[in-house]
């Protein structure tokens, strides 16, 4: 009854602006037969948020991957279902917004990019695509940590298109200018942390500063998972969250050890650069310009998205320092590297799911797929190198991959070997409301005192219990209602 009533007022909504503007409202989904269909052609309807502008000069890679997938399956012809403008603005339409209009009237795009797997599933939107990608012997090569987060009681809901790894670039050349080892693929937190310090120098009073370690906010969300291997994201298990544990306060007292040391820790040296009796002045201790592009901080975290511009500053010799890719440092033994994957959904009223999936891989997880983005970002005159290393373990891909990208070989050997944690927001239900959007208290929604925690504000030990009791009652809540819709798929 929710969903009925959520897409009914949804619908209400858009004929309410028609009425007002006078005008076609641009929200309503209407389909026209595509007079470019061949006899014996499959339409397959395509949506995703990273098509650009279909007016646009410069070149898109998804869109020319849609091409090539045409000229290597004939009988299939995609349209792109082009995402439609909020009336009266310039803006593009939620994303959600824009698939709940598509939906009620049964025009979902046969595949999307999916931002909320069970919204999806509660809305009966997501085809069951098991019987196709467990026969998929590409798809089995994906690793589990991987494609098990949108497998829900065996049931797969939406596959991989795109994995991006989190953790620290570190700058080789730099650490040995100070004297230091520099932290490799093996070394573990406390070394790693020991050389980061040992080489920084925030003492500087004329511009001639070393930045030690940028990027520390994450701590929370990878490390417990490193002291417990049963733990997940953020402490999750399958008992739910375990905020309550030695594992959580261990890690949000290496958090705040961390976020206090404004010897080495550029957000604990802005921290104090901001308190009311501090004197710091950030301009003083460092050169101008951003620390990394000037080759002077010795370790910052990115995600694998950002290895593109960094590797094209390599290459144009605009950085002439060696970096590496390290992920997360080894904690007790474990490396488990923190990840962000992008899905695809293949919608519930696709009458050609298999020809959806053979599409949703291509443009995703599959090889001639891949091989094919890759060349395309070799060949085509203004589309950046591929932003995403292959989510299959696959030599030849990533033979292609790693010649694009030289300088991280840190990464491959992190594919090769290592093991993963997801980030969870588009696929685990609960989780955002669990995190952030929750409510605590009435003053307080969890993302407020997760920040008041982090901030010192708050003691961990005060609350430990009561934030464990709202995080998983939250959590519960969503997963209940996840799993009472999922038994209909």
């Amino acid at each position: 009854m929710k969903k009925i009533l959520m897409i009914f007022a949804f619908v209400l909504l858009t004929v309410g602006l028609v009425a007002c503007g006078g005008t076609e409202d641009p929200t309503t989904p209407i389909d026209t037969e595509d007079p470019t269909l061949l006899p014996g052609q499959i339409e397959i309807t395509y949506a995703s948020w990273d098509l650009g502008s279909p007016e646009s000069e410069e070149p898109n890679m998804q869109r020319l991957m849609i091409e090539a997938f045409e000229e290597e399956y004939p009988d299939i012809k995609v349209r792109i279902i082009e995402r439609p403008k909020v009336p009266g603005t310039n803006d593009d339409l939620g994303w959600n917004e824009f698939l709940a209009a598509r939906a009620s009237t049964q025009t979902l795009p046969d595949v999307f990019q999916a931002d909320n797997i069970p919204f999806y599933v509660i809305n009966d939107w997501a085809y069951n695509l098991t019987a196709i990608a467990t026969a998929d012997a590409e798809y089995l090569n994906v690793s589990e940590d991987i494609r098990g987060v949108s497998t829900y009681n065996g049931k797969v809901m939406a596959i991989p298109n795109a994995v991006h790894y989190a953790g620290y670039v570190v700058n080789e050349t730099l650490y040995d200018r100070q004297g230091q080892n520099y932290p490799e693929i093996d070394t573990n937190m406390t070394d790693f942390l020991a050389y980061t310090k040992a080489a920084a120098n925030h003492a500087s009073n004329n511009n001639t500063g070393v930045v030690g370690l940028e990027g520390i906010e994450h701590i929370i969300h990878w490390y417990p998972a490193q002291l417990n291997e049963n733990y997940r994201w953020f402490t999750l298990s399958d008992d739910g969250f375990n905020l309550d544990s030695t594992e959580f306060t261990t890690t949000m007292e290496l958090y705040r050890t961390l976020r206090t040391d404004s010897t080495y820790v550029l957000e604990a040296l802005y921290d104090a650069a901001g308190a009311e009796d501090s004197q710091i002045e950030i301009g003083n201790i460092f050169p101008e310009g951003d620390p990394f592009n000037n080759g002077n901080i010795l370790a910052k975290w990115f995600y694998s998205w950002d290895f593109g511009w960094i590797q094209a500053n390599i290459n144009s010799g605009q950085y002439t320092w060696d970096l590496e890719f390290i992920g997360t440092p080894v904690v007790g033994g474990n490396k488990r590297v923190p990840i962000v994957a992008d899905f695809y959904t293949v919608a519930s009223n696709s009458a050609h799911p298999e020809e959806a999936y053979l599409l949703a891989k291509w443009m995703g997880y599959g090889k001639d797929g891949y091989l094919k983005r890759v060349e395309l970002s070799k060949t085509v005159q203004g589309i950046s190198q591929v932003n995403f290393a292959p989510i299959q373990n696959d030599v030849e891909l990533l033979d292609a991959y790693f010649e694009l990208y030289p300088n991280f070989q840190g990464l491959r050997t992190i594919i090769e070997t290592g093991t993963f944690i997801v980030e969870p927001p588009k696929y685990l239900p609960g989780y955002i409301a669990a995190r952030y959007t929750g409510t605590y208290d009435a003053e307080n929604k969890m993302s407020d005192i997760m920040t008041s925690l982090m901030a010192g504000e708050v003691v961990l030990a005060d609350i430990r219990a009561q934030l464990n009791i709202r995080a998983n009652a939250l959590y519960n809540e969503a997963k209940n209602n996840f799993e009472s819709a999922l038994q209909n798929k």
